[in-house]
């Protein structure tokens, strides 16, 4: 489990993307590092990453657990929930959205 302590505004997209990178690694036991130095903006469903539903669907039960939020359906239909960078902002939003409600 990736602990990220009290959330706080503070927290960054650069941070959230690290704790994905270290959930990819730990949980799906994915080596993102043969994605190459671009691996944040990697499209998961790359020929040459190739991740499968089944690590999807594991990543975004890893989000939900590790960060207290949910990924909205939008942002998974629209095809937001495709790389590192892209889900580490859809978290840092609703991860704001929470502390304002």
């Amino acid at each position: 489990m990736v602990h990220l302590g009290i959330i706080s505004q503070e927290i960054t997209v650069k941070e959230i993307a690290e704790s994905l990178d270290k959930i990819l690694k730990s949980k799906l036991l994915i080596d993102t590092d043969l994605w190459g130095q671009d691996k944040y903006n990697r499209n998961f469903l790359e020929r040459d990453v190739n991740m499968k539903a089944r690590h999807l669907l594991k990543l975004y039960i890893e989000i939900e657990e590790n960060f207290g939020i949910s990924i909205p359906e939008k942002d998974i239909v629209s095809g937001g929930f495709n790389t590192i960078s892209n889900i580490s902002a859809i978290i840092l939003r609703e991860m704001k959205n929470k502390t304002t409600r």
